[in-house]
């Protein structure tokens, strides 16, 4: 399943939810995400005065705590913060 900025793939006995705007970031650790509270892959962006952040790469959701429908309305809560900002930083020039 998929969306234009997430993956959800079967992962044995997880759903993985990926985000796909962190494609080929580098996983530099393996922790509970702030926000979900389920297991992520985080890699480290920088912003524009060079200063690192930690940012979730792709959630694990136990498939004995988690059904799909779940996992769904997360990915498209981000597809809908992702589609807002394209929408915001790259209006079309009609």
């Amino acid at each position: 399943m998929k969306g234009s900025f997430y993956y959800i793939k079967d992962g044995g006995s997880d759903f993985v939810m990926e985000d796909k705007t962190k494609r080929g970031l580098t996983i530099k650790d393996t922790s509970i995400d702030d926000t979900l509270k389920v297991k992520a892959d985080k890699g480290m962006i920088h912003d524009m005065d060079g200063i690192g952040h930690s940012v979730p790469i792709r959630w694990y959701f136990s498939k004995s705590q988690f059904v799909l429908n779940t996992v769904i309305k997360h990915a498209e809560a981000m597809e809908k913060k992702y589609t807002e900002l394209r929408e915001l930083t790259c209006p079309d020039d009609d």
